[in-house]
């Protein structure tokens, strides 16, 4: 039996105008989250704030103001019809097709300049990251055209063909930036969308099958990523070159012990960890709040999910329950792609831990699609 039938069997409630129990949790969970990471900012970041001539609090204040505006989005998300999105998926997707060919054409440098090797930030007035913009409108755009093709899904040349071709085109201006981790999250996340339609397991082990060989490719051609693997397959023995950042950030992690060094005692975030308030920030809560504190993000995470996936059950209808484990599955794959990377499960690669690290797009959007979820919650209604 297919996803999209098992979804079809199970109750719907009437909707309501207000969040539904798990909509009110699902809220609470998330505030948690972001709470425990503006302080988990503001820790990691305080020592490399100060080697950079700038306040401890820098770091911390530019998290609150982008909490803020995320929170607003947050808001307003709810109140909009998720069903918008179906009608508007097609432009959604052309803006981001736009911006994220603004990062790869040549002449575009003025506002999307190559930062630590790579273009993916856009300076319009505002600093805009289109990776970040383009994993959401995948997920709306895949669930709006899935229930339009619903009754071809089965067959891959006329039901997931033009998919790939769309999603293909995004994918690789992703990688052109290259945002590796970004391009995988956005075809996870896709995919999940399809599978819970109705796609056919056979047709992905068939896709999965012929990506292998090019993301080795990928992988291959970059000097950096191989060392990561390297590193990954035997951490000691690269600790100077590729394994460095997992080793430190194994270090952060098993010095925790228990219950932690103590919040602001983190020593691996003085100039041993790179990024700790970003892509190793769940290293520094492991370190400073030692195995109850870690397990404790997990499990709030776990609850997320858990609760992400029971509003896209009882959605009223086939878009809105796509859509919600669209977004459920991008704070998944994100919040737990992000942990097995610090606890050496996973080869290092930039991945932000969802509600918590630093960044601005990332947590906007983050907000804005708990929003999207809330709204689903309470069957669409303002």
């Amino acid at each position: 039996m297919s996803a999209s039938r098992v979804l079809s069997v199970l109750p719907i409630r009437p909707a309501s105008s207000r969040p539904s129990l798990t909509g009110r949790a699902l809220l609470a969970v998330t505030l948690s989250l972001v709470g425990f990471g503006l302080i988990s900012v503001y820790s990691a970041s305080s020592y490399v704030a100060q080697t950079e001539g700038l306040g401890a609090s820098h770091y911390l204040f530019q998290q609150v103001s982008r909490a803020g505006v995320g929170l607003a989005a947050l808001t307003a998300a709810s109140l909009v019809s998720y069903r918008v999105y179906q009608r508007a998926a097609w432009p959604l997707l052309a803006l981001t097709v736009l911006c994220l060919m603004l990062l790869v054409i040549p002449g575009t440098e003025s506002i999307a300049p190559r930062i630590n090797g790579a273009r993916r930030w856009l300076n319009l007035g505002l600093t805009v990251q289109p990776s970040e913009l383009a994993k959401i409108t995948v997920v709306l755009w895949t669930a709006a055209v899935a229930v339009k093709k619903q009754d071809r899904l089965h067959s891959f040349r006329y039901g997931l063909l033009p998919f790939l071709l769309v999603l293909g085109l995004v994918c690789l201006l992703v990688l052109l930036e290259p945002h590796f981790s970004a391009t995988l999250l956005i075809a996870a996340a896709a995919g999940t969308v399809l599978f819970t339609a109705g796609a056919r397991l056979g047709h992905f082990a068939l896709l999965v099958s012929a990506a292998l060989p090019v993301l080795w490719l990928q992988v291959a051609g970059s000097g950096y990523r191989m060392a990561r693997i390297s590193a990954f397959m035997n951490p000691d023995s690269t600790a100077a070159a590729g394994g460095y950042q997992l080793k430190q950030s194994l270090m952060a992690v098993g010095s925790g012990g228990m219950f932690g060094v103590g919040f602001g005692r983190s020593s691996l975030k003085m100039s041993y960890l790179p990024e700790p308030q970003n892509d190793f920030i769940f290293s520094i809560i492991a370190e400073e709040w030692g195995f109850l504190g870690a397990a404790a993000v997990i499990l709030l995470f776990l609850a997320w999910a858990l609760l992400g996936l029971r509003i896209s059950r009882s959605a009223p209808d086939l878009y809105g329950r796509l859509v919600a484990i669209g977004i459920t599955s991008l704070v998944a794959f994100g919040a737990f792609g992000h942990i097995a990377v610090a606890l050496g499960l996973m080869p290092t690669t930039g991945i932000n831990l969802p509600f918590i690290s630093a960044g601005g797009t990332n947590l906007i959007l983050m907000l804005g699609m708990t929003g999207i979820l809330l709204n689903v919650s309470k069957g669409g209604r303002a």
